[in-house]
């Protein structure tokens, strides 16, 4: 026990050894930090040093081949492939690669080495092309002249047919500028429009340009003798054919169509097609409007754009091979409509077979075309009708006597159908190019004012009248009150002639009244809201007061041709 205890006490009295001294931390050089994913201390490869290729991607069609030039390459290159769509081969001597697609779309990406180690990875897209942009074309038009705008128009339509995109991909073809002039017959003029045609994706991008030449071809005026009226069944509500005509080189026509869609959407399409075995060439005057679903609007456009380009024979010359020429394919709507009224005129070659087609969504007009024609709607508007000397009337007024009037698209003097036993009748007019010769005397030792005027008498009308080679629009009117077209300064013991031409509205109603008065009309269509308007909203609030439209003034008659004196003989 005693001994334990003298143990104890020594072993608590030791002193305890010093700590150990502090170490410095030893100073280590900064070295570049591994790379991802390398064990601890393991030292990255070097990058391998780059080829030089041109190009550096390679967009290539299927079938088709491409080459791709190596620099900067030592010794001999090896080339491999992730999708095996392109077949390689290299000439060792000048590191040339030769690509050679399959059949097969898709992307890839080739890999080069060369006995350095130097590598580069080509990408490449083997894709077919979204378009095709032609380098060169030419269009030939007619026209006494043709009026810039008009065939700035008609070049971008051009352009914009002959560029189709594929399915699926988006073509643009850029605003075509105006000409500073008219193109008179017998010239040329060059036009280089730039087009753009989007893959997205599908397909590889096309840009480019296409330089169009135009020339007027000189040609005469033609009225054609055959109207083909088309407008039954006015509502489409299947797939078929509402419309097929025959034109030959004797005997020029023209169609007037005007349809809506029932239960759309369904397509509208204007299709030519030729069996003849000669080449064959077509002149088309053409105004057609919509899909739009103010019917009145559609109507109005195609009747004031005919009125212009008809009297200076504004048209284009197409060419019809075996594949048929689809003149519109008009994208239609539920409820929507298009209208159209087309000259056409046979050059050479033909006869030819102009067709109007209903087709689903996504179906080839062309399919339809021989099938038999879509049942009517029971109103008989269609069939073939004579307009050699129909259209023509005069009305002659003198100062200070009775007004002077004339009624016209009733239905008591509709054009006659070339079959008497058919029961289509163009009540309306519709598709009739009217003209007016007016005769103006004042016989008074004072100077007169005659107003010519519209008064509708059938119901809801817009017009449209070329006075004296002058487009002259009118609002939508309904109330059976004279509305000022235009007017006429007369001076002392004078006579004058004027011309005016108009055709009826698709979407109008008729007959309509015109006449030669002293008394003035109204000087402008009211607002279409208003009570007098074409569609008052009875329970709309009235509108808000706006000045009165100025009053047109009288036009000076001698812009007119004088009459012949009262004792010569009359050329009319």
């Amino acid at each position: 026990m005693l001994h334990a205890l003298i143990a104890a006490f020594f072993i608590a009295q030791v002193t305890p050894p010093p700590p150990p001294p502090v170490l410095a931390a030893p100073t280590v050089s900064p070295s570049p930090s591994p790379s991802p994913g390398l064990p601890p201390g393991a030292t990255p490869s070097p990058i391998p040093a780059q080829l030089i290729v041109s190009p550096v991607s390679v967009n290539i069609n299927p079938a088709q081949r491409a080459l791709v030039t190596v620099s900067n390459a030592t010794g001999l290159l090896q080339a491999t492939l992730l999708h095996k769509l392109v077949m390689v081969s290299i000439d060792q001597q000048t590191h040339v690669v030769t690509l050679t697609a399959t059949q097969a779309t898709g992307s890839d990406t080739l890999h080069l080495v060369d006995e350095a180690g130097a590598v580069a990875d080509i990408p490449i897209r083997v894709l077919f092309n979204a378009g095709t942009i032609p380098a060169t074309a030419q269009l030939a038009v007619t026209g006494t002249p043709a009026d810039p705008s008009w065939l700035a128009q008609q070049v971008q339509a051009f352009v914009q047919r002959i560029a189709p995109a594929a399915p699926g991909a988006q073509a643009t073809v850029a605003p075509v500028q105006a000409p500073p002039a008219p193109l008179p017959p017998g010239a040329e003029s060059t036009f280089v429009v730039p087009v753009q045609i989007a893959g997205n994706g599908l397909y590889l991008d096309m840009n480019g340009a296409t330089t169009v030449t135009v020339r007027n071809v000189p040609l005469d005026a033609f009225a054609p003798p055959l109207l083909f009226y088309d407008d039954d069944p006015e509502r489409v509500t299947q797939d078929g054919v509402l419309y097929r005509g025959t034109i030959t080189a004797a005997q020029p026509a023209r169609l007037y169509y005007y349809h809506d869609d029932g239960n759309g959407p369904r397509p509208l399409a204007v299709v030519l097609t030729s069996s003849s075995q000669d080449p064959t060439q077509v002149q088309i005057i053409d105004s057609s409007a919509g899909p739009n679903i103010d019917v009145m609007s559609v109507g109005h456009a195609v009747a004031r754009d005919f009125l212009t380009l008809k009297p200076l024979d504004e048209g284009v010359i197409v060419n019809l091979g075996a594949d048929a020429y689809t003149l519109h394919d008009l994208a239609m709507t539920e409820n929507q409509g298009v209208a159209g009224s087309v000259d056409f005129r046979v050059l050479s070659g033909g006869p030819i077979t102009v067709s109007v087609v209903a087709v689903s969504p996504g179906v080839d007009p062309r399919t339809v075309l021989d099938q038999p024609l879509l049942p009517g709607d029971g109103h008989h508007r269609t069939g073939v009708f004579a307009l050699a000397g129909f259209g023509n009337d005069r009305l002659s007024y003198s100062a200070g006597g009775a007004d002077a009037t004339l009624v016209y698209a009733d239905r008591g003097s509709a054009p006659p159908n070339v079959d008497p036993a058919a029961k289509g009748r163009d009540y309306g007019d519709y598709g009739v190019l009217r003209t007016i010769e007016i005769r103006l005397a004042n016989p008074t030792g004072s100077p007169a004012v005659a107003y010519l005027y519209e008064k509708p008498i059938g119901g809801v009308v817009r017009s449209s009248f070329v006075v004296d080679g002058s487009l002259v629009q009118l609002g939508c009117v309904r109330e059976p009150v004279p509305y000022q077209i235009s007017a006429f300064a007369l001076a002392p013991q004078s006579t004058y002639r004027a011309i005016v031409q108009t055709m009826t509205d698709g979407g109008s109603n008729y007959p309509l009244e015109i006449g030669v008065s002293a008394t003035p009309p109204e000087p402008a269509a009211p607002p279409i809201s208003s009570p007098e308007g074409c569609f008052p909203k009875p329970n709309a609030p009235a509108p808000a007061p706006t000045a009165a439209p100025p009053v047109p003034g009288p036009t000076a008659a001698p812009s007119a041709t004088p009459l012949p004196p009262a004792n010569a003989p009359s050329p009319f």
